[in-house]
C-alpha cells in the first residue's frame, strides 16, 4: 500500500479492479562529460561557474538601481568543483579553451552548461542508496582524465554498501591545473504517481543544455537563403484595400504619407 501524507493510505477506483496508489519515486542519473575542444589543448580546459550577481545601487555603473553582472569563478580542485544549481542567480558552468579566443567576444571557446531543475537527494545519508549514490548529492562534479574512471558510483554497484567512485576519486584535493577536466552531470526527476499513469506510465522529462559559446563569428543559422511559398498571398480586410488604392492613387501625383506593406 501507499503511505501518504498524513499516514491516509489512499486507493483508486478502476471500474470493477482496485488497486493502490503507487508511492512517489526519483529518477538520479549522472552523465560523464569528456568535452573536447582542441586535441593539442585538452590539458589546459578550464572549468568555470558563471553567476549574476546585483551591481551595487547608485553611481556611473547602476543609476537607476536595477543593473547586475555576470562572475565567473574558477573550479581549480575537485572539492571546490563539487557544485549545486542556484536558479536564483541563473548559475551555469562554462568549460573553456583559454588558447582559443573568439575574435568577436575577446573570450575563450567554450561549452555553456546550463542545468535544468533538477531533484536533491532525499535519502537520509546513513540508507544505502545515499552512501552507493554519493554523485546525487551535488549536480557537478569534475575530476582529472582517467581511462579507468567511467562510472560515477564505481564499477559493481549492486555489490557495494557505500559508493566506489566519486567518493574514492575526489577523496583527495587533487588539482584540476593541466590536467583534462571531466565533468559529471548529476540530473533527475522527481515522480508524483498520477491516475493517468495507470496502468502505463507515458513520460517523464528530464536533462540539461549543452550550447556552444564563441564557436562563431555570429549566429551560423541566418545565412539561409531567403524564401517564399507563392501559394502564401495576403488577405487584408476590404477598408485596408480600400487605403492602399488610395495610398497608390496618391503616389502617382507625387505625394503619399501611407507606407504598403512589405508582404
Amino acid at each position: 500500500g501507499a503511505e501518504l501524507e498524513g499516514g491516509k493510505r489512499a486507493n483508486m477506483d478502476m471500474g470493477a479492479e482496485r488497486c493502490t496508489v503507487k508511492h512517489p519515486d526519483r529518477w538520479k542519473v549522472s552523465l560523464r562529460l569528456d568535452v573536447y575542444l582542441g586535441l593539442h589543448f585538452l590539458r589546459n580546459l578550464v572549468v568555470s561557474e558563471v553567476e549574476s550577481v546585483p551591481l551595487a545601487p547608485g553611481g556611473r555603473s547602476n543609476p537607476h538601481c536595477n543593473g547586475f553582472k555576470m562572475v565567473e569563478t574558477e573550479l581549480l580542485s575537485t572539492s571546490g568543483a563539487q557544485r549545486t544549481h542556484n536558479f536564483f542567480t541563473a548559475r551555469f558552468w562554462s568549460i573553456k579553451n583559454p588558447y582559443s579566443i573568439n575574435p568577436i567576444s575577446k573570450r575563450p571557446v567554450s561549452y555553456r552548461l546550463l542545468p535544468a531543475a533538477s531533484p536533491a537527494m532525499m535519502s537520509h545519508p546513513s540508507s544505502l542508496v545515499a552512501r552507493r549514490a554519493l554523485f546525487a548529492t551535488k549536480q557537478l562534479w569534475v575530476t582529472p582524465h582517467s581511462d579507468s574512471q567511467r562510472f560515477p558510483a564505481g564499477e559493481h554497484v549492486v555489490q557495494s554498501n557505500r559508493c566506489m567512485g566519486l567518493a574514492e576519486w575526489t577523496r583527495k584535493d587533487l588539482s584540476l591545473r593541466g590536467t583534462d577536466p571531466v565533468l559529471w552531470y548529476s540530473f533527475g526527476v522527481t515522480h508524483a504517481p498520477r491516475v493517468e499513469d495507470f496502468p502505463v506510465m507515458p513520460v517523464e522529462v528530464c536533462g540539461f543544455s549543452l550550447k556552444p559559446d564563441g564557436f562563431f563569428a555570429g549566429n551560423p543559422a541566418v545565412d539561409l537563403p531567403p524564401c517564399r511559398d507563392q501559394a502564401s498571398t495576403e488577405q487584408l480586410p476590404q477598408q485596408h484595400n480600400h487605403q492602399q488604392q488610395q495610398a497608390v492613387q496618391a503616389g502617382a501625383g507625387g505625394s503619399c504619407c501611407l507606407l504598403l506593406s512589405k508582404l
